[in-house]
């Protein structure tokens, strides 16, 4: 019996095209995986702030009336979450939270990467998922490789 896994999902991997790079092995087959099965999650205490200079968000640990939005996406393998942490890098760090999805009053186990750099590399801004999506376009960027 293999082990599933389930993860909150806040910046770049909400939007399918991009998941779908990622988990299929940056984009050398084009597959749709378990990806539009993700729901509309938060993650309570902590908070969704724009990379300094980048495209893309870090969540940090903040105060419990903070909270950051995206998706909560189950099912994955333990082969997903190993291109996860190759496409997260060094500046996150893979961690177990709670967070609560849909309407639900009560939090569900996942896991989800939260920024380990320094604050000073943030800005005090939340991260704007139309924004992104507006400048990367998914026929203008691939985002998995950007040096390509």
């Amino acid at each position: 019996m293999s082990t599933e896994f389930s993860c909150f999902f806040y910046g770049s991997l909400i939007f399918p095209e991009v998941m779908g790079r990622i988990l299929s092995d940056y984009g050398k087959e084009k597959i749709t995986v378990h990806i539009n099965s993700g729901a509309p999650a938060v993650l309570k205490g902590y908070k969704r702030r724009q990379v300094r200079g980048a495209w893309y968000p870090a969540i940090i640990k903040s105060n419990e009336n903070d909270e950051a939005k995206g998706i909560f996406l189950k099912g994955l393998s333990y082969n997903d979450i190993l291109k996860l942490d190759d496409y997260e890098g060094d500046q996150y760090k893979r961690e177990d939270v709670k967070v609560f999805v849909g309407d639900s009053l009560d939090p569900i186990p996942a896991q989800t990467y939260v920024w380990i750099e320094s604050a000073n590399m943030l800005e005090d801004k939340d991260w704007d998922p139309t924004e992104f999506k507006k400048k990367f376009d998914k026929n203008m960027i691939n985002l998995a490789n950007p040096d390509e």
